[in-house]
């Protein structure tokens, strides 16, 4: 923010109206407003607040004892202050609440509100920005990023303020100061880092603790092996003891190992006499099997004889069996055709008695023999000749 310049009328003990060109002052340096008690520099000062902020610092914020008493009884206070900020050029124009004399009587006032009027010069050419107080005063503010109390405490520092502003507390003074200097992003930086920093201190400790679990795993795991830690490192030296660790069991499992291949081979020669062992014992159950049964079919060996002889008697009877049944079905038929001839002659007998011609017939020829069961070789019947 920097100021150009300050008109002030009837204000403070300025009872006309004075005009300081800082552009002018500037273009030296530093300059210096020096002056005996009373001469009005604190005046200046409380001006250019009033101009940005509508009040003046401390003690000096009561409006009505602003307007100069020295003042014509009809001239207007006010301050006007032009400045730039954040590249941009502004106006700003307060008068304080005055009573201004009424043109009615002699002995009348008529109050006269406080007024702002806040303009910006765009393009060469002056725009007004408002004509509100708390609307002019909230858009320099921001302008500015201070309000009235940070500005009197940093910028404008008048009869001791400054021991003040050393005085406050830190909290306000880093307030102000990150406000004025712009040092939220280091604020922001800072938190970040501090961020970082737990989130670090955190994984240190989830570390720390795995660390230690895993110390206390393979301490459990290498007891179990029995190595021998005399001239192992301390437990409180976990890098070193855990290293250690791992020297001592890549050595152990070394040793385990060959134990391991001895071992297997062991097992595998105990395995081949095994199965050397239990194919003899096979083989000998087999025989001991084999001569039992041998033994067996030599003490039943008489007994399947006498059966074989009665199977051959059997064989032989079932021989004679069926030619006994052939002989016997003959005589049956032989029997069946005798009857049927001794039907026959009866017939012809009968016959030959009614017929004349058949009695002529020889039928002693065709009896049968009941000697033989059956038919008479006596010769075939014959007719005679006619």
């Amino acid at each position: 923010m920097r100021i150009h310049r300050l008109a002030i009328s009837a204000f403070g003990p300025f009872a006309g109206t004075e005009e300081i060109d800082f552009d002018r002052l500037s273009a030296h340096g530093l300059f210096l407003l020096n002056g005996p008690t009373g001469a009005g520099k604190t005046s200046v000062l409380d001006a250019v607040c009033f101009a940005l902020y509508g009040s003046v610092p401390g003690a000096r914020q009561e409006g009505k004892r602003l307007r100069s008493d020295h003042a014509e009884p009809s001239l207007e206070p006010a301050v006007t202050c032009e400045f730039s900020a954040q590249g941009r050029h502004f106006e700003v124009t307060r008068s304080p609440a005055w009573d201004k004399p009424s043109a009615r009587g002699k002995n009348g006032f008529t109050t006269q509100q406080a007024k702002t009027l806040l303009r910006e010069r765009i393009s060469g050419t002056w725009t007004e920005r408002s004509g509100r107080n708390d609307e002019a005063g909230a858009e320099i503010t921001a302008l500015l990023g201070m309000d009235r109390e940070q500005f009197t405490r940093v910028v404008m520092l008048p009869q001791g303020d400054f021991a003040a502003f050393l005085r406050s507390k830190a909290a306000d003074r880093l307030e102000l100061l990150q406000k004025l200097f712009g040092t939220q992003r280091f604020e922001a930086l800072e938190q970040e880092l501090a961020a970082q920093a737990q989130a670090a201190r955190n994984d240190v400790a989830r570390l720390n603790a795995e660390l230690e679990m895993l110390a206390a795993r393979a301490e459990a795991e290498a007891a179990a092996l029995a190595i021998d830690d005399s001239g192992a490192p301390a437990q409180e030296e976990s890098s070193a003891r855990i290293e250690w660790l791992q020297e001592s069991l890549a050595h152990r499992a070394a040793e385990l190992a060959v134990a391991a291949e001895a071992a297997a081979a062991a097992s595998r020669h105990t395995s081949g006499r095994l199965e050397s062992e239990s194919a003899r014992r096979e083989r000998h159950r087999k025989l001991a099997a084999a001569e039992a049964r041998k033994a067996a079919a030599e003490a039943t060996l008489p007994s399947l004889e006498v059966h074989a002889a009665r199977l051959e008697q059997h064989r032989r009877a079932e021989v004679l069996t069926g030619q006994l049944q052939a002989v016997q079905s003959s005589q049956t038929q032989v029997r069946h055709a005798a009857g049927a001839m001794e039907s026959a002659i009866t017939l012809l007998r009968m016959a030959a008695d009614e017929d004349p011609e058949l009695d002529q017939l020889d039928l002693g020829a065709l009896d049968a023999d009941p000697s033989d069961g059956g038919l008479s070789a006596a010769g075939p019947l014959t007719s005679p000749v006619s």
